[in-house]
């Protein structure tokens, strides 16, 4: 019984050791703008100028679904729809860059998917910002975050699709697609 005991006390000091691990790990970080004053104008029309963020674990992962889980807690938290907006974006990036490290490891299927899915967070990025600006906050900074975003996500989708094989050029398409859309929605918000 005593060693059952102890027994007990450790399996719940390593759960609490690895929770406390786990949150205290989680960071927020935006994509980066990166612009540089020598570079020609012609370089700037074939090169979007926007970093895409480290996406982490990636899918192929065994423990991805740890990562899933403090995502969507932190999602449920976020209230303000600027905020949301931002955070839904941020996945977004995470997710292509996920899904362009998945592609170079030649996991086509799951990087497709993964893509699939940072473009669903871009989606909903938009709408959410689409209801802040209805709310009256001010969304021009992440307006244009929005706009240079869904160009890299175009300027990715290009490049990959063009690397792909043939049985999986229909996919980049699909996804090329929605893109065009978003970079149209993105730009009009700056218009209105």
């Amino acid at each position: 019984m005593l060693w059952q005991k102890d027994n007990m006390q450790k399996v719940c000091l390593f759960l609490a050791s690895s929770l406390l691990i786990f949150l205290t790990s989680f960071n927020i970080s935006f994509a980066k703008e990166h612009t540089t004053e020598d570079s020609t104008a012609s370089d700037s029309a074939q090169k979007v100028t926007y970093e895409l963020p480290y996406p982490g674990l990636l899918p192929d992962s065994p423990i991805y679904f740890l990562r899933i889980i403090r995502d969507r807690v932190v999602d449920f938290l976020i209230s303000d729809s600027l905020k949301k907006s931002e955070f839904d974006l941020l996945q977004a990036d995470k997710r292509l860059n996920a899904g362009i490290y998945l592609f170079n490891k030649g996991k086509l299927p799951m990087s497709i998917s993964t893509i699939s899915k940072a473009e669903n967070y871009f989606m909903e990025a938009l709408q959410k910002i689409k209801e802040a600006k209805r709310q009256g906050m001010e969304t021009t900074e992440t307006t244009n975050r929005l706009i240079n975003s869904s160009k890299k996500h175009l300027e990715v989708l290009k490049s990959l699709k063009a690397k792909s094989p043939k049985n999986f050029k229909s996919s980049f398409d699909r996804e090329l697609q929605r893109v065009d859309k978003f970079v149209e929605e993105a730009i009009a918000l700056i218009l209105k």
